[in-house]
Parts: structure tokens; sequence; C-alpha cells
């Protein structure tokens, strides 16, 4: 799945154009309650604007100068720096995860640096919910193994035996790179006890059962 599919387009965005005031991007961010401002002009990404980055250029600056003042005569290009919160339109979702780490935001750009629209912190959230399987009630189940060719086949043969609905399912590396683990999240049956049981039979260790 790429940002695309995920972001909020720029028709639907709150954006600033560099020769607006800080004092305009201060009220933007306080009456919308939102994080950061893409900062657009002539359709081209500029950089963003947050709090965070104006508070900062304030305490930072070099000028005596009140912080009312500041506001009231500063614009957005005079602190504008080097952007580093967007990521190309052709980068997978999971790709966004080590910036909005640390940022709340970024935007999404295509090769001439044309403004297509935000993903926030929330929106990749909100994919990790749906991956997990956290909007539909089941029965989750974690389990490990070896780390063998098939193993996943099997796991899924031994599902389809049993007859249950798969609402998600993801895997990952243990620690020592020797085991995998895996989370299957399935709608609940009375098939549930057989297929654990079936399970610990056949090469998975049952980590945890629960309804969610």
């Amino acid at each position: 799945m790429y940002l695309t599919n995920i972001m909020i387009p720029k028709e639907k965005c709150y954006i600033a154009h560099p020769k607006d005031s800080i004092h305009s991007a201060l009220d933007k961010l306080e009456h919308h309650g939102i994080d950061g401002l893409p900062v657009v002009a002539e359709g081209k990404y500029l950089g963003m604007i947050t709090r965070y980055s104006i508070f900062r250029h304030y305490f930072f600056k070099k000028e005596n100068v009140s912080r009312d003042e500041f506001i009231s005569n500063t614009i957005i290009e005079e602190i504008l720096t080097l952007d580093l919160h967007s990521l190309n339109e052709n980068k997978v979702v999971e790709e966004s995860l080590l910036n909005l780490q640390d940022f709340p935001i970024v935007a999404v750009v295509n090769d001439d640096k044309d403004f297509l629209g935000v993903v926030t912190r929330y929106d990749l959230m909100d994919q990790f919910k749906s991956a997990f399987g956290m909007k539909q009630k089941g029965v989750r189940i974690a389990v490990t193994s070896v780390d063998a060719e098939g193993r996943i086949k099997r796991l899924s043969n031994i599902i389809s035996k049993f007859k249950l609905n798969t609402i998600s399912f993801v895997t990952f590396d243990e620690t020592d790179k020797m085991y995998r683990r895996m989370i299957i999240k399935v709608e609940n049956s009375n098939n549930i006890d057989k297929f654990v049981k079936h399970l610990s039979k056949n090469g998975f260790k049952v980590l945890d059962v629960s309804e969610t």
C-alpha cells in the first residue's frame, strides 16, 4: 500500500504560504487543532511549520525583540528551514514509520515536489490497527515456530482445514532470528479449541489466545 492510499489529499489540507505571518500560522494551528502546516507556494511544497519550529526560532534568534513582535512581524519564509518532513508518493506506508515516530505529520510529494497531501501519525496508527484486525471482533492467537521454509503455508493449511475465517495475519521475527512469531486473528468459531490443540501438535507453540 502506498502513501497516496492513506494520505489526506491536498484539497482537504490546511496549508500556509511562505509570505503568511507567524501569527496567521499559529492561529490556524490552534483553530484547527493540528500539529503542522505544510508551506506551499504555486503548488510546490517548501516545508512544514509547527509550534515547535516557531518557538525554537524565537528562542534562538539573534535579534532582541519581544515575543509578540516576533509573532506579528515575522513571516514564515524567514524561519522555514530545509525540508526534512516529506516523502515521495511512491513510498509504501511502512516507510513513513521512522518519519512519523519523531514528527507527527509528513507531506506527500511527487518527483517535482508538487504538494499532494499529508500523512499524519494518526493515519499510520489507523493502518496498523487494521493490519492487526483491531477494528473487528474475533479471537487473537499468538504463536511461534522455528523459522523454516513452508511454516506459513503449513499454518495457512491448518486454518483452512478448520474452516476459520481470517481477519488478519501478521508475522515478524523473534529477537534471535531462529523463530518466527505470528499473530492470527480469526472470527469466533466452535472450532477454536480444536484448532489451537492442532497447532500445538504440529510444531507451533501457542503463546496466547484471547477474544478481542
